[in-house]
């Protein structure tokens, strides 16, 4: 039989990730304004200890976080060839949408055609007509 492995993944785990990443770019901006950055000389890693233990103990955590991050969310990418896939269709189903949503258009009737174009021509004759009786 098959042996299943469960693995304890923390719900927040993407905070600690991005929490993390910040505590190493500021353990790293404590070692750039350390002893050893300013005198260019390893020779005084002593007086900058403890941004360097900083910047491995949040390179080990940052590292841990990412890798347990991937372990996570491993079954929830779907290859590249699925993902063109869903893209593929999504766009043949937006496209037959909007052509199902020009087709459902309500027209004009022949008779509402003639109707709304006899309207038309009264109120240009009137219009007309007051324009000439205004005129003299």
């Amino acid at each position: 039989m098959a042996k299943t492995v469960e693995i304890k993944i923390p719900g927040d785990i993407e905070f600690r990730v991005i929490s993390n990443a910040f505590g190493f770019l500021i353990a790293s901006a404590g070692l750039m304004a350390g002893e050893m950055v300013r005198l260019r000389s390893f020779d005084y890693w002593l007086d900058d200890i403890v941004p360097l233990l900083l910047l491995i103990w949040m390179g080990f955590r940052l590292y841990r976080n990412f890798l347990s991050t991937i372990t996570a969310y491993q079954d929830f990418i779907p290859p590249a060839a699925e993902i063109r896939d869903r893209h593929i269709r999504e766009t043949l189903r937006s496209e037959k949408a909007a052509v199902a949503q020009i087709a459902a258009k309500t027209g004009y009737t022949p008779e509402q055609v003639v109707e709304e174009v006899a309207k038309r021509i009264e109120t240009k004759k009137a219009d007309a007509l007051k324009k000439g009786k205004n005129s003299h």
